[in-house]
């Protein structure tokens, strides 16, 4: 079973979180919600309330195959604050395993400059402060290039989700879930 870390942060984009929650869990992969505070309670852009499995700091990133990244401008601000982020997202890219992000959180893995060989993409208003950093900008929904998947909003949440699970659980797994959920 493969183990994926989500940094959780106040302000985080509720259908990017829930979205990728959801189809990850249904494929069998286990979901770990890293809270960045020490506080487990992490607050949505839109008011809803969550509660961390554990705090950042409590972690062994080592039990997880991948990070997981979810938008939302004050959350994605909120994570670039914090230097134990952008250090467990170079500690993921450096260790090959899986570095993930949607929306406005690609603007992360620019600040941990994990993304100056790769092909990524974004949330439109922030593609200023991602495209400089990455070998070439995309604006396709979904582009994975090797271990890093982005994408570009709410509204891609399902496909991102979709290919995230296909490369961890295989496409047969993907292709059940979508069609459990009736995905286009």
């Amino acid at each position: 079973m493969h183990k994926i870390l989500f940094l959780m942060a106040d302000g985080f984009e509720e259908i990017e979180f829930t979205a990728v929650y959801d189809i990850l869990i249904r494929g069998g992969v286990k979901v770990t919600l890293a809270g960045i505070y020490n506080d487990a309670r992490v607050i949505g852009a839109h008011g809803l309330s969550i509660r961390a499995d554990a705090a950042l700091s409590e972690l062994y990133l080592g039990n997880y195959q991948g990070v997981f990244l979810p938008g939302g401008s004050t959350g994605v601000e909120n994570l670039s604050d914090s230097d134990e982020v952008i250090q467990s997202v170079q500690n993921f890219f450096t260790d090959e395993k899986w570095v993930t992000a949607i929306c406005a959180a690609p603007k992360v893995l620019a600040q941990a400059k994990v993304i100056s060989n790769y092909t990524v993409t974004s949330f439109p208003s922030v593609r200023e402060e991602v495209e400089p950093h990455c070998k070439s900008y995309s604006e396709e929904r979904v582009v994975r290039d090797r271990n890093i998947i982005t994408s570009r909003a709410a509204g891609t949440a399902e496909e991102f989700a979709l290919e995230f699970l296909k490369v961890l659980e295989g496409e047969e797994v993907a292709k059940k879930v979508a069609s459990q959920i009736l995905a286009r």
